[in-house]
């Protein structure tokens, strides 16, 4: 109804660059009538998922940066920069932000600059967090799960506004391990994030921890992780590099780590299976594997692998082996040796197989073995001065990533 006024705003709109100086530089005036424009009550959205690689040449990324002032583009997800567009668009006191994104945003090190952003603008972020929910989104049967239609999502929904209004340094923020957890369970869980990262602790962990949305489920699991950053030797301390210039330097033992870790790790000796994508560690003796096999083959350690990795990929042995080792096994290993050679004993009936492009690639389950497994968390707790109980089933309900309904656990 504006005859041709319309067509310079709309060219006005369209030459807009969201990202310069002036958050909300869309000029929403021109849609909304509103002088001066504060922002949107509510922003949301499904971003795409898609590499930004695939959608342009390195100079058009780089022109996102110097042009529209994007701070996400070498993420290098789409996705990202959505998520700042709709920080930039939603009012800056009060706004919500909503969007259904992947499970990368909380725990991702190329989203270490999106979550600052997020940190920076809101008094308060939750994450609902899902993984593999099979629909008609990715296929046509609701019931059909594939490898090809997985898809682990996160839903934030955020509320801006300084963090300082109810004098807290960062944002509250609430998270879900996966699926439905209860919002009493979120609360406590958050309110436990301090004793993850107030002292000091060998290594880059606690700058690992810090920066990632953590996915600890309840204070119990927080005091297990705070636990095991306690002790003193770690993973890497049991890696052996032979002496060149001894005379009778043993070759050592080779150990494998999978390539990923999804609901189990599957530590075994090297060449144990054939084929499987293999990552190897190698220490002094059969003993030091043995032990290593009883420590990182369990619930515990795949809850700390949840917290501190992806829960999936182990693109490199580093990641692991940051894992702090129970410090009365390097006075009292028997125990976790017994154990760790019972684990290779059982390999031949834990054996899984999975058909992937072509390859049937083998992998060990050692939660075939139920039994066993108990026993050497059991054990891994007492060694960490933790009760086996409510923790155990726990830690089980982490690891099947079934719905977080503990008073059925």
């Amino acid at each position: 109804g504006k005859g041709d006024l319309a067509s310079p705003e709309l060219r006005q709109l369209a030459k807009a660059k969201l990202m310069a100086d002036d958050p909300a530089k869309t000029d929403a005036r021109l849609l909304f009538h509103e002088n001066p424009w504060n922002g949107f009550d509510i922003v949301i959205g499904n971003p795409p998922y898609e590499a930004l690689s695939k959608s342009m040449d390195v100079a058009a990324r780089k022109g996102l940066t110097t042009n529209k002032r994007y701070q996400t583009v070498n993420a290098g997800d789409l996705y990202t920069l959505f998520c700042e567009a709709a920080l930039a668009l939603a009012k800056p006191d009060g706004g919500v932000v909503t969007l259904i994104v992947p499970l990368s945003i909380s725990f991702g090190q190329s989203q270490r600059k999106l979550r600052e952003i997020f940190n920076a603008r809101c008094r308060e972020i939750n994450l609902r967090h899902y993984d593999n929910i099979p629909d008609t989104i990715f296929n046509g049967s609701p019931t059909l799960k594939t490898w090809k239609n997985r898809q682990r999502t996160t839903i934030v929904v955020a509320l801006l506004g300084d963090s300082a209004i109810a004098k807290r340094e960062t944002p509250i923020i609430k998270s879900t391990g996966l699926q439905g957890w209860p919002v009493a369970e979120r609360e406590l869980c958050l309110a436990q994030r301090p004793k993850t990262i107030l002292n000091p602790h060998a290594g880059n962990i606690d700058h690992r921890i810090s920066q990632q949305w953590l996915r600890i489920p309840t204070p119990e699991v927080a005091e297990l992780i705070t636990a095991i950053l306690d002790q003193s030797r770690t993973v890497s301390s049991y890696r052996y590099v032979p002496d060149p210039d001894a005379e009778d330097s043993p070759d050592g033992e080779f150990l494998s780590f999978p390539h990923t870790a999804y609901q189990f790790l599957g530590v075994i000796p090297a060449n144990s299976v054939s084929p499987r994508r293999e990552n190897l560690f190698r220490v002094k003796d059969k003993d030091d594997l043995r032990l290593l096999m009883a420590t990182l083959n369990g619930h515990i350690v795949y809850a700390w692998w949840w917290t501190v990795g992806d829960g999936f990929h182990i693109k490199a042995i580093a990641d692991l082996e940051i894992l702090k080792i129970p410090n009365i096994y390097s006075k009292n290993p028997d125990g976790a040796i017994n154990i760790g050679q019972r684990l290779i004993d059982a390999i031949p009936e834990c054996t899984t197989e999975k058909k992937n492009s072509g390859t049937v690639w083998k992998n060990v389950n050692f939660h075939l073995k139920p039994e066993l497994i108990e026993e050497l968390d059991r054990l891994h707790l007492g060694a960490l001065g933790l009760p086996a109980e409510p923790l155990l089933g726990q830690l089980r309900i982490m690891r099947s990533s079934s719905s977080w309904n503990y008073g059925a656990a």
